[in-house]
């Protein structure tokens, strides 16, 4: 019985062993085919992604290109084909990946993109880069070509040819650039430009107007064919931030403290004004060439004080006799410099200074300041500290700022002209690159393109080295 029963086990043993080869025979298959698809789902999840990466590339270097070159086909083809094979390395048994360059225009102001044909008056604008590859798979006789075949389509756009002078950076939220009661910018040969992706990022209100070559958002606008000539372009491609490579400059040890200047005449060399600079009483003050840092304070021309008549004096139905007297006040100060860069940082508010924003100059103030022509600032009036509290005002009042030669850079700040005056008129160039920019009270803000007229360089990124190019949407 015992034998007969270790006999049977013997038997069953085999047979089960039996069953669980065949169980495997039948399933290792299966498996196996599962994880090849998991890889092959993998690899071409990578693999459209570089293809992505290169048609982006090649569509930013063939229509950067564009702009020097013309619609040569064969340069373009060529051009976009070097991109491509730089870009993307060929497994083995994956197929060549095809390239086809399409130059295309907006077949009306932010409307899409059609075939350029210039006998019908569209000239290039853009250009659509498309790859296709038929990628290896080691499932290959479980897929179907529509799952190996990858493709990748990048559409790149010129912002135009105007050089380009201001540029509101926010790229979310209504009134990123903004202008009321009657205020205007005169941009007559260079492009204005806002990256805010909001239906009203864009807005002029009242009588206000925005003349310049081209106003671009990237977003719509709120506002009448009378607020802007000509009428903005919506749904332009998204640019980078023109001064987003320029660093900052150096911040040294104190050399003023709390300074506030009263009368007289003043010399100021370079260095760390460590709780702001204030000039008020009629005080005239020279900055020496270099760069000067407001460092935890402000830079205000002007008694605090008249920052609250400031609105009055602006509000041309006022008849208090505050505002009168206000409007008649001497000149408070002035603040001239040539070669002259300020930078921004810390905490305005820890001063004993006391200001609304980290820059304030006051109605019946005086400002003319030149950019530096080397070094760190080169080519740049105010920068801001990129670490700043968003939001900061920068406040320009004053009725005698008629020279500011040079970039205006607030990466966080709100740029706000509030003058019922001419702004830098008298200046050669100056360009406007700030989170926010916000003009109402009536100024008249003159963008000037005159770059050959001064040996103060233009930062890249603006003005005759714009070529501003980006990705479409």
């Amino acid at each position: 019985m015992i034998g007969r029963g270790a006999g049977g086990w013997t038997h069953f043993s085999a047979d089960r062993s039996g069953g669980v080869a065949l169980i495997f025979a039948l399933v290792a298959p299966v498996v196996l085919g599962v994880v090849g698809l998991a890889v092959d789902y993998a690899t071409w999840t990578m693999q459209r992604g570089t293809l992505q990466q290169a048609a982006d590339a090649a569509a930013l270097a063939v229509v950067s290109d564009l702009q020097v070159a013309g619609a040569n086909a064969q340069r373009m083809q060529s051009l976009a084909d070097a991109y491509v094979k730089s870009n993307v390395k060929l497994q083995r048994g994956d197929g060549a990946v095809q390239v086809t360059v399409t130059p295309v225009a907006r077949e009306r102001a932010g409307g899409r993109f059609v075939p350029a044909d210039p006998s019908n008056g569209r000239t290039p604008s853009a250009v659509t880069v498309s790859l296709s590859q038929r990628k290896f798979a080691i499932m290959s006789r479980l897929v179907t070509p529509q799952l190996t075949d990858l493709t990748a389509t990048a559409t790149a756009e010129t912002v135009g040819s105007a050089k380009l002078c201001i540029v509101a950076l926010a790229s979310t939220g209504q009134s990123v650039l903004h202008l009321e009661s009657r205020a205007r910018i005169e941009a007559g040969d260079c492009a204005v430009y806002s990256l805010s992706s909001h239906a009203r990022g864009l807005e002029g209100d009242d009588s206000s107007l925005i003349q310049a070559s081209t106003t671009c958002t990237v977003g719509g606008y709120k506002g009448r064919a009378a607020n802007f000539k000509p009428l903005p372009v919506t749904g332009c491609p998204t640019i980078k931030d023109p001064m987003a490579e320029r660093p900052a400059p150096p911040v040294e040890s104190c050399r003023y403290n709390d300074l506030k200047l009263r009368g007289g005449t003043h010399a100021l060399d370079p260095g760390t004004y460590c709780g702001g600079l204030m000039i008020e009483d009629g005080a005239e003050v020279r900055l020496n060439p270099g760069i000067h840092v407001m460092k935890d304070g402000p830079l205000v021309v002007g008694p605090p004080q008249q920052a609250v008549m400031a609105d009055q004096i602006c509000d041309t139905s006022s008849t208090s006799s505050q505002c009168r007297t206000a409007a008649n006040v001497k000149t408070i100060g002035s603040l001239k410099g040539d070669g002259v860069g300020i930078y921004f940082t810390g905490n305005y508010r820890n001063s004993r200074l006391q200001s609304t924003g980290p820059l304030l100059f006051l109605p019946n103030s005086v400002v003319e300041l030149i950019a530096p022509r080397t070094g760190p600032m080169a080519g740049v009036i105010f920068f801001e500290d990129r670490a700043s509290q968003e939001g900061q005002r920068y406040d320009i009042m004053s009725d005698a700022a008629r020279r500011l030669v040079g970039t205006i850079y607030l990466p966080r700040g709100i740029f706000r002209v509030r003058s019922r005056q001419v702004v830098a008129d008298q200046s050669e160039y100056t360009a406007i690159v700030a989170n926010k920019i916000f003009l109402d009270k009536e100024p008249r803000l003159v963008i000037n393109t005159r770059y050959g007229a001064t040996d103060v360089p233009v930062p890249k990124g603006l003005g005759p080295t714009s070529g501003a190019v980006g990705l479409a949407n």
